[in-house]
């Protein structure tokens, strides 16, 4: 990583890292959409790819509100249901994603000195196939995903969680994410975040 990241890091002084999947270690979002777009299709309902590619996929119960408010449809399965529909999706989509070079690099270095998890609101089977395909299976000591919390991000669950599995406080981790709801979980938890949308890194503290 480049010496800006290594003096920003260095002034937090972790004991442990936390990572988001999507969109922070690997760019998925071509193949989330693609994978959301053929389970509703599958199930008769034909959204357009500008309001699908603003659509809260992860959050389902937001999903279902935004499908009858802004469509008048109807998901016409259970949650469990379209996730299984969506994974097996995704995964044949897999090899399509790219990684986030810069956050990667930050990941191998901090991975080679301390403990580091990935906190994703995602499937943890489509987690780890996407860790896999950019060549990141096994760098991370445990992975949370969206099974393993009964509140999704903006909630501090998945953070709380990571934070304990680490076997650290959550004031001595850092955390990457990019998204709104993604840093307000981090800090809700009591961790540092960083944001990596922007060129230049800033710590946002809880």
């Amino acid at each position: 990583m480049g010496t800006p990241d290594r003096e920003l890091i260095a002034r937090l002084a972790p004991r442990a890292a936390v990572f988001d999947f999507d969109g922070t270690l690997v760019d998925t979002h071509t193949v989330n959409t693609d994978a959301a777009r053929a389970s509703l299709t599958d199930l008769g309902l034909d959204v357009p790819e500008q309001w699908l590619c603003q659509a809260p996929l992860a959050d389902l119960t937001a999903l279902r509100e935004r499908l009858r408010v802004d469509l008048c449809l109807r998901l016409p399965c259970t949650d469990a249901e379209f996730v299984d529909r969506t994974r097996a999706h995704w995964l044949t989509l897999s090899g399509r994603v790219r990684p986030v070079e810069r956050v990667v690099a930050i990941a191998r270095e901090l991975a080679r000195v301390l403990p580091v998890a990935v906190a994703s609101a995602n499937d943890g089977q489509v987690v780890r196939a996407g860790l896999a395909a950019v060549g990141l299976d096994g760098l991370f000591d445990m992975v949370i995903a969206r099974e393993h919390v009964s509140r999704l991000k903006p909630a501090p669950e998945a953070y709380l969680l990571a934070a304990t599995k680490l076997a650290q406080p959550p004031d001595r981790c850092v955390a990457f994410e990019n998204t709104t709801e993604g840093i307000e979980a981090a800090r809700a938890a009591g961790i540092p975040v960083i944001d990596v949308r922007d060129n230049t890194w800033v710590v946002q503290m809880p």
